[in-house]
């Protein structure tokens, strides 16, 4: 302020109507504009409302230009002063924004996306952040009786429990954003609010009875210097009386809420219009990503099956729970859905006992995940509300590897591997098998209540013709060294790729997916190109002429089979991935042995006949639509936890 520097607000088409009520403490106000300026990358207008400051607040405002200020001769309070800006207000959104806070990075962009992406989205607020970087709040919370709870209060602002959107009960005018048409429609804030205290939750109650959501955007994040003016006996008594009020205005809203006598955090952090919401524990061996192959698509699916379905859902990573950025976490998951990060195996029973009854179903994928935590299954978890999720029986694969080792084993040896996995299942309520070849080995082995469901896809019709194309793809995962698709690309390079060589000299091979295997890595070349991780595959899949799956040992559904042919790109296969999908052989995929003359052979005929790669191309694409639609597969869903 004594530099003599001034600063400028000017935009004529504001999307953001930004309003601010200052009352001394100058020095607060320069450091939120300071953080306006810097952070907000979008139109807005500010509206700064003085409350007959006494320090250097008005040199302050002599200093900003571009700006709507409203100078009141007395201190008209928090409340009166926001409702002087209305008149003013040009912007489709407001932000109130207390004088005594700083925005973060990225804040508002957040935000608004939150508001604009969600129809329902009436306000959305963000996670407070005191000076000793502890929480203020993630949120807040309506008892019963009127009293408030800022959810989170003096906690870590990492914890994983304050880093997913919830529809809220109300947040914090500290940080509110809402849209205008709203405001207005309501009036401004209640005047019988004034001064001051309970304004924004009359408001985001009254949004609530409207039938919009309030939402806590963990997103939005500002550094606030909570009571800057100071807390007085006064203040302490405004509150009461104000809560007294607000608890007469809304007493039959009010009812519908918890107590404060039992407080239940757990549910009480959400709206109280979804404290009915049934709450589900996903638990996996990671964050299911789509481009992580290994059945993780299929758990991405599920997941969001069951949050359309209308679930509560809590991911739990068990044996790879660190991801570097909530944002790498939320890049294909809805924001919505909570992510316990960096708990793990050793964590879980802690987590367990912290929230000991609070799921109504625990959803557990594959069969070393229930194996790992049977044992606080037991403690703490009702066997009839346990899915089993076997994703695959992984006993197949195990089976053929050792075989092709050359281990001898006999039919007694076979049929205790069988039964050391497919026991695990019997602590479940219901057993979910991908295939009805997997719930056949189940119910033989003595499990009941087995249901299938595999995955589901959409198709996608390309237009790129036979001839503009050309080349090989395969994509998988290739980190580890032993699994089934680093073992299929190294038999492909050394076996098969030489002989298609010799027939078709000009052929390629393009290798898309994750690739830490040092074996696979030396194989990059002019010819055998690896690209790492690629989000989208359509470019590849138009430019492609051959999809090739040359997987030896392998247990489940094959998703990225399914993928392929979804997308128009006919697909070679060997025998045993062929006898997962139960396809015609020549009709909607070519399948072959792994001897290398004949898996080569079926390459070749499919790369050079266009007739037959026009009838498996149209003929997949019927068995995608057929078997694996999007919304009966949500009705298979919602039938399993139903039936329980």
């Amino acid at each position: 302020i004594q530099s003599g520097s001034s600063l400028s607000f000017d935009d004529k088409k504001p999307l953001l109507s930004i309003i601010l009520v200052f009352f001394n403490k100058a020095e607060f106000s320069f450091a939120c504009l300071q953080s306006i300026q810097k952070y907000i990358d979008i139109a807005y207008e500010l509206i700064i409302i003085d409350n007959n400051s006494t320090d250097q607040t008005s040199l302050l405002l002599d200093r900003i230009n571009g700006t709507i200020i409203i100078r009141n001769n007395e201190n008209q309070h928090f409340l009166k002063a926001c409702n002087q800006a209305i008149p003013h207000i040009k912007g489709k959104y407001i932000l109130f924004l207390n004088n005594d806070a700083e925005l973060l990075e990225g804040s508002i962009h957040s935000a608004l996306q939150s508001i604009e992406t969600n129809k329902n989205c009436g306000a959305v607020g963000g996670k407070i952040i005191l000076p000793n970087g502890k929480l203020q709040e993630a949120g807040s919370i309506i008892w019963s009786d009127g009293s408030c709870l800022g959810y989170g209060r003096d906690q870590s602002p990492y914890l994983p429990e304050f880093n997913f959107k919830r529809v809220v009960d109300y947040c914090s005018g500290a940080f509110l954003i809402t849209k205008t048409e709203l405001f207005k429609k309501y009036g401004g804030f209640d005047t019988r609010f004034e001064p001051a205290y309970y304004e924004e939750t009359d408001y985001c109650l009254w949004l609530q009875e409207q039938g919009m959501e309030v939402v806590y955007d963990p997103n939005a994040v500002i550094r606030h210097f909570e009571f800057g003016s100071g807390v007085s006996e006064e203040i302490i008594k405004l509150h009461q009386k104000n809560q007294q009020l607000f608890f007469e205005k809304h007493q039959s809203q009010l009812e519908k809420h918890s107590s404060p006598n039992k407080p239940q955090l757990l549910i009480s952090r959400f709206a109280a219009s979804q404290h009915s919401h049934k709450k589900i524990l996903y638990i996996d061996d990671r964050v299911p990503h789509n481009d992580l192959g290994s059945g993780f698509p299929r758990s991405n699916t599920i997941i969001q099956c069951l949050q359309e379905l209308g679930y509560q859902i809590t991911i739990y990573p068990l044996n790879y729970p660190n991801e570097d950025h909530w944002n790498e976490v939320y890049r294909d998951i809805d924001p919505y859905i909570e992510v316990i990060k960096e708990s793990g195996v050793h964590g879980f029973k802690r987590f367990m006992t912290s929230r000991e009854n609070f799921y109504d179903f625990l959803w557990i994928s594959r069969p070393h995940n229930i194996k790992a935590i049977q044992k606080q299954l037991k403690s703490f978890a009702q066997s009839s509300k346990i899915i089993y999720d076997a994703e695959a029986i992984f006993t197949d694969r195990d089976i053929i590897r050792k075989q092709m080792k050359g281990a001898k084993l006999n039919e007694h040896k076979i049929q205790s591997l069988y039964l050391k996995e497919i026991t695990n299942s019997l602590i479940a309520g219901i057993t979910l098998a991908v295939s009805k070849t997997d719930a056949k080995k189940f119910i033989d082995f003595g499990v009941s209540n087995v249901k299938v469901l595999g995955h589901t896809l959409n198709t996608r019709k390309s237009i790129v013709h036979f001839e503009d194309r050309s080349g090989l793809l395969f994509v998988g995962n290739l980190d580890d060294e032993s699994s089934p698709n680093a073992d299929s690309i190294r038999w492909f390079v050394n076996e098969i790729f030489p002989i298609l060589k010799n027939t078709i000299p000009d052929i390629s091979l393009d290798i898309i997916g994750t690739c830490r295997a040092k074996s696979i890595q030396l194989l990059n070349s002019e010819r055998i190109r690896i690209h790492g991780k690629i989000s989208n595959l359509i470019e590849f899949y138009d430019s492609s002429r051959v999809f090739i799956a040359p997987t030896r040992f392998a247990a489940g559904l094959p998703y990225k089979i399914h993928e392929a042919a979804a997308n128009g790109l006919p697909v070679v296969a060997t025998k045993i991935l062929g006898e997962q999908l139960n396809w015609q052989n020549k009709r909607s995929i070519m399948i072959a042995d792994i001897e290398k003359e004949n898996f080569s052979n079926a390459i070749i005929e499919l790369y050079t006949n266009k007739e037959l790669w026009l009838n498996i191309q149209k003929n997949a694409y019927q068995e995608i639509e057929h078997s694996h639609s999007y919304s009966e597969y949500k009705k298979t869903i919602a039938g399993i936890l139903n039936s329980i």
